[in-house]
């Protein structure tokens, strides 16, 4: 018998606590609660058994309905109907791909010939009818009143002429719709003139998310041109130019970082980052400032002899550094804004995880949005993904003809559910879990060994989410919920 699936224990530096995979509840217990659960988690003890020798273990789960996770629980999913009415009438972003190059060559890229999973560059351009069309089948039927027109590449600007062309036609034909434009640029082809039309457009219409990933030093070791030549210096002379010609706070014409950490990872790294941004950078304190790690899968390239954060105490923090840091400088009394948006993501996920007093016999499709409900990617030549961040998957349709919604139903909703519906009932994470199609998929569909793969790190993350939660949760309970009520979790 899986026992695994009932749940799992944790710890803080101050409590113990159990995660119970039928109702969602996170219950603290005793040391000796803890260890008598890992036996039947384990399979040393039978639960039966476990009740018989321990009379408050067994008043213990019975008034919280714990244990109690049926062996097999079925996914929700929609019907073929409403996958239609959800994708034709509710797609709430499209994603061009403007171009297929870059100036760049940026050593941690997905797009580096050495990540098997996504397309290499190349001279490919989007072209405006292909634009056109695709914006025009998603927004013909478009029931909202707020639409995110986004531009993607290689880098964008690039082909800034077209994606000129995109945001003036959307603009002038679908006035009805408030229209939300989009895009994160290496900053290096900023010119005055492609920062003053970002600010000729309506206020509060435009987020531009600037990639620069620290001071020289660090920024340069993979932000390089395909010479080798670091890219520093003109990232922050295009930065220069979108803050003097195009940033204004009063006029809700605002821009953001994402900066991308790289091993090895160590705490005074992250330290000089944020000193860098704040300090050397002088960045007004509305910009907000992303974190986020290389996408390190399939990827050949030098990281060091260092992968994790050492702390002061040699205390190593292997799972998920970043987030580590941070929730000990919450933990030690920091508030800002710019750490906690590095684990808001997690923090949110267990505050708004599923929890009820019965069992919950039904569950979501793990991490997985609708295809082509919340977003629809559009590539150089015209054909619709799930998403950005996917590789290579079964295409939804093209800007010829529309999406192919028997195919997106078949593979995406009912050979995956099929599949995954056997590989979660053995699993404590299922109603945790986020992963989704972009770590599942491939050109042919699912891949072959999906759960050996994916599904044991997946594992490790959510405990991680867990217990960072809960530290934080017992050092400053009123500060993270007032923090979590900032965000909108999807």
């Amino acid at each position: 018998m899986n026992n695994e699936r009932f749940g799992i224990t944790f710890s803080t530096e101050s409590s113990e606590y159990y995660y119970d995979s039928g109702t969602g509840k996170v219950i603290q217990c005793s040391l000796s609660e803890k260890n008598l659960i890992d036996k039947v988690l384990n399979n040393k003890i039978s639960l039966e058994e476990a009740k018989q020798n321990n009379t408050d273990f067994k008043r213990f789960i019975e008034k919280e309905n714990l244990f109690l996770c049926p062996k097999h629980r079925k996914f929700k999913i929609p019907t073929k109907d409403e996958l239609r009415d959800k994708i034709i009438s509710h797609c709430e972003q499209i994603i061009l791909e403007l171009t297929e190059n870059c100036d760049l060559r940026c050593g941690y890229c997905i797009c580096n010939e050495h990540h098997t999973k996504y397309r290499s560059f190349s001279g490919k351009n989007m072209d405006f009818e292909t634009a056109k069309k695709s914006i025009d089948y998603i927004l013909t039927n478009y029931k909202g009143e707020k639409f995110a027109l986004t531009f993607y590449g290689g880098e964008p600007l690039v082909n800034f002429q077209v994606m000129k062309q995109c945001i003036d036609y959307t603009l002038q034909k679908y006035r009805q719709i408030k229209i939300n434009i989009s895009f994160t640029t290496n900053l290096t082809l900023m010119t005055r003139e492609i920062a003053k039309y970002f600010a000729s457009l309506p206020a509060d219409s435009v987020d531009i998310m600037c990639s620069i990933d620290g001071p020289q030093n660090i920024h340069d070791k993979y932000r390089k041109y395909q010479n080798g030549v670091g890219s520093h210096h003109d990232t922050i002379r295009g930065l220069e130019v979108l803050l003097k010609e195009y940033y204004n706070i009063k006029e809700r014409k605002t821009l953001s970082i994402n900066c991308v950490v790289s091993p090895p990872y160590e705490r005074s790294t992250l330290w000089k980052l944020k000193d860098y941004f704040e300090q050397e950078l002088c960045l007004p304190k509305e910009i907000q400032c992303n974190y986020a790690y290389m996408d390190l899968d399939n990827m050949k390239v030098d990281l060091g002899d260092k992968e994790f954060i050492e702390d002061n105490d040699n205390r190593i923090l292997q799972s998920s550094p970043l987030k580590e840091w941070a929730v000990d400088r919450m933990i030690a009394g920091d508030r800002q804004k710019s750490i906690f948006d590095i684990v808001s993501i997690d923090m949110g996920r267990i505050s708004n995880r599923i929890r009820e007093n019965d069992v919950v016999n039904q569950t979501f499709l793990h991490g997985n949005c609708i295809p082509g409900n919340r977003r629809t990617y559009v590539t150089v030549d015209g054909k619709f993904r799930a998403c950005e961040k996917i590789g290579d998957s079964p295409y939804l349709g093209d800007c010829e003809r529309g999406f192919n919604i028997d195919k997106i139903y078949k593979i995406y909703i009912e050979d995956y559910s099929k599949l995954f519906e056997n590989i979660c009932d053995k699993c404590w994470a299922r109603m945790l879990c986020s992963v989704c199609y972009e770590r599942t998929m491939d050109e042919n569909g699912i891949l072959d060994s999906v759960e050996e793969k994916v599904c044991d790190g997946a594992r490790r993350i959510i405990k991680d989410m867990l217990i960072n939660y809960y530290r934080y949760m017992e050092r400053d309970r009123n500060n993270l919920q007032k923090m979590l009520e900032k965000y909108e979790y999807k």
